[in-house]
C-alpha cells in the first residue's frame, strides 16, 4: 500500500542519536565479548574470564570515551576556527562574500539576476549569512555540533553496558557454581541475541528488512567472536592455563 506524505518521517535526527549507542553497546558486545571468548577458550575458567572482561570493559571505556571526547573537541575547533575566519570575511570583504553567495544560487540554476537579489537580502543578516558559508562552502552542519563531553560520557557508559552483558553468564558460574560450558553457551546465546535485537532495531532507519538486519549484526559479530575463542584455545596449546599461578 502506498504511503501518504504525512506517513513518510525522516529519522536523520534520530538516527544520529541511535548510532552513538548502538556502537558503544556494540563495541561493548564485541570487544569486550571477544576478549572474554578469547579467555575462556584458553583457560576454561569462569573466574579468569570475569576478571579479563571486567579489566576490559574498564579499559575500553576510558579508551573509547576519551577517544570520542578527544576527537570529538578537535573537530569542533577546527570547525570554530574556520567558522571565525568566515566571519572575519563577512565583516571585511563583503563583496568576496556576496559574489560566493550568488555562485552558490546560480549552481543551483537560478538566474544571476535572481542570485543577486538573494545575496543582498541576505547580505543585511549577518548570521544568515555566516550560516549560509558554513553549509555551502565549509561543508558544516549546525546539528553536527555536539558537546565533546557528554559523547564521551556516553560512549563510555553504553561501552560498559555492552561489555557487561557477555560477563553475566561467567559471573554467575563464579560465584554460584554453574557449569563453564553453561556459561560460554550462555554468553554466547547473550551476545547473539543482543546483536539481533539491535539488527532488528536498526531497520527502523535502514529501511533493510528485519531479517537482514538482524542476520548483518550477527554474521559480522560470530567472526570476532568465534575467531577470538579459537584463538585463546590455540594460544592455550603452547601456554597451557596451569602455567598460572
Amino acid at each position: 500500500m502506498e504511503e501518504k506524505p504525512e506517513q513518510i518521517q525522516h529519522k536523520t535526527g534520530e538516527a544520529d542519536v541511535f548510532r552513538t549507542k548502538v556502537f558503544g553497546i556494540q563495541d561493548g558486545l564485541i570487544g569486550v565479548g571477544s576478549i572474554a571468548l578469547g579467555a575462556a577458550g584458553f583457560s576454561h575458567s569462569s573466574l579468569i574470564v570475569l576478571v579479563t572482561g571486567l579489566i576490559a570493559t574498564v579499559a575500553q571505556a576510558f579508551s573509547m570515551g576519551i577517544g570520542e571526547f578527544i576527537s570529538t573537541r578537535v573537530r569542533m575547533q577546527v570547525f570554530q576556527n574556520e567558522i571565525r575566519k568566515e566571519s572575519y570575511e563577512i565583516d571585511n570583504f563583503p563583496e568576496k562574500e556576496r559574489e560566493e553567495l550568488i555562485s552558490f544560487y546560480e549552481s543551483k540554476g537560478i538566474s544571476r539576476d535572481e542570485s543577486s537579489k538573494i545575496a543582498d537580502i541576505l547580505l543585511k543578516n549577518k548570521g544568515v549569512v555566516l550560516n549560509e558559508m558554513m553549509i555551502h562552502e565549509l561543508k558544516i552542519f549546525p546539528e553536527e555540533f555536539e558537546a565533546p563531553a557528554k559523547l564521551g560520557l556516553l560512549m563510555a557508559l553504553y561501552l560498559v553496558i555492552g561489555g557487561l552483558i557477555p560477563l553475566i553468564p561467567f559471573g554467575l558460574d563464579t560465584y554460584l557454581g554453574f557449569n563453564f560450558q553453561y556459561a560460554l553457551l550462555s554468553s554466547s546465546l547473550l551476545i547473539v541475541t543482543t546483536l539481533s535485537f539491535f539488527g532488528i532495531l536498526s531497520t527502523k532507519y535502514t529501511g533493510l528488512p528485519k531479517w537482514k538486519g538482524a542476520f548483518e549484526q550477527v554474521s559480522t559479530g560470530l567472526i570476532a567472536l568465534v575467531g577470538s575463542y579459537v584463538a585463546g584455545y590455540l594460544i592455550s596449546l603452547f601456554i597451557p592455563a596451569n602455567f598460572l599461578p
